[in-house]
């Protein structure tokens, strides 16, 4: 086997517009929803940043794919680019990502003078981290979450569901509550007050909310699936939950309930109507979309009880630009972090 050395140096990288990195994104079953075109696109543009897409290759085998979000400082050339769950493997094996990730770091940060930061994709297999040169882990950043394997029988996956838990979906299905499904714009409209109320009553707000997704699910191509789950009593709209649907994994996105949804147990409704269409649509893994006991510990025991994985995952890696760009974009970041709060 040829040495990481020479490996990265028979590796070539160049850009390629967005419809063609959707075709090689469709062939890897472990491709972030986050890095297809859709979501990409929509985030770049509410950020005020360039979506961008590279391509690793060896030879004419393409190796590796990897959306790059840019945000550039104004008047200086500084700035940062954002690997989100990335890059996309395409071939060869697991080391191999390190040498992609190397690749990826002496463009971005060698030739475009961009700090690059990397948050890394879930790893299911995945359990020790580590972290290739020149990159250092950003403290306190790792993702946890709960991963519910997808492979058993429905009727299995019921049967691994906490007791308690088990007891509110069934009151849940005693209630007269309807479940639909939509990608369409009007039905995260819908869910949007929802979200609002929620936001109100917790005192933070939510940066991509139901309105967002709703243009990432205009813009999604089949195999993008961004999907919106309604729970309705008597006509009017008691909870909801987005959904992505990419790949081998259904993630979790966001979702909420109001008083009258807390009390007919729409949460669970809404919950084990997405396990049973990840389910029907073959997909491998269900990822509850992180879970904190600290922060929520309701929350996390809502997600805890539901039979899944415990997951924690590699924290965001940092290989910053040469002097003095990279301390620009340091310094830029503490003064926003101070005016902010």
């Amino acid at each position: 086997m040829a040495s990481c050395a020479d490996l990265k140096a028979s590796l070539t990288v160049r850009q390629l517009p967005a419809s063609e990195a959707r075709e090689y994104l469709t062939t890897a079953t472990t491709a972030s929803w986050r890095q297809f075109p859709a979501y990409s696109s929509v985030a770049a543009s509410c950020s005020g940043s360039e979506s961008c897409y590279f391509l690793v290759s060896d030879s004419s085998t393409a190796i590796a794919v990897a959306n790059v979000r840019i945000k550039r400082l104004p008047i200086v050339q500084a700035g940062i680019a954002m690997i989100a769950q990335g890059p996309v493997m395409l071939k060869g094996e697991p080391a191999l990502r390190d040498v992609v990730i190397q690749t990826l770091s002496d463009h971005v940060v060698g030739t475009l003078g961009l700090t690059l930061r990397i948050n890394p994709a879930v790893e299911i297999n995945s359990r020790e981290h580590k972290f290739p040169v020149p990159f250092r882990p950003l403290p306190s950043s790792e993702y946890e979450t709960f991963l519910i394997d997808l492979a058993p029988s429905i009727d299995d996956l019921r049967k691994r569901l906490n007791g308690k838990w088990r007891t509110d979906l069934r009151r849940g299905e005693k209630a007269e509550v309807v479940i639909t499904r939509s990608s369409c714009t009007k039905d995260f409209a819908a869910f949007q007050p929802l979200l609002d109320d929620l936001s109100k009553s917790k005192g933070f707000a939510v940066p991509q909310d139901a309105l967002f997704f709703a243009k990432v699910a205009d813009e999604a191509e089949s195999e993008e699936k961004i999907e919106v789950h309604l729970a309705y009593h008597q006509g009017r709209v008691i909870g909801g939950h987005v959904g992505a649907f990419t790949g081998d994994m259904a993630v979790y996105l966001i979702g909420a309930v109001n008083d009258e949804g807390r009390d007919l147990r729409a949460s669970f409704l809404l919950q084990w109507s997405v396990i049973q269409y990840a389910k029907s649509l073959g997909m491998r893994w269900y990822d509850l979309g992180g879970a904190n006991e600290a922060d929520n510990p309701h929350v996390y025991r809502f997600k805890k009880r539901m039979g899944g994985i415990h997951y924690v995952g590699a924290p965001v890696l940092e290989s910053e630009a040469a002097w003095p760009c990279g301390q620009i974009v340091r310094l830029a970041e503490q003064l926003y972090t101070r005016v902010k709060g």
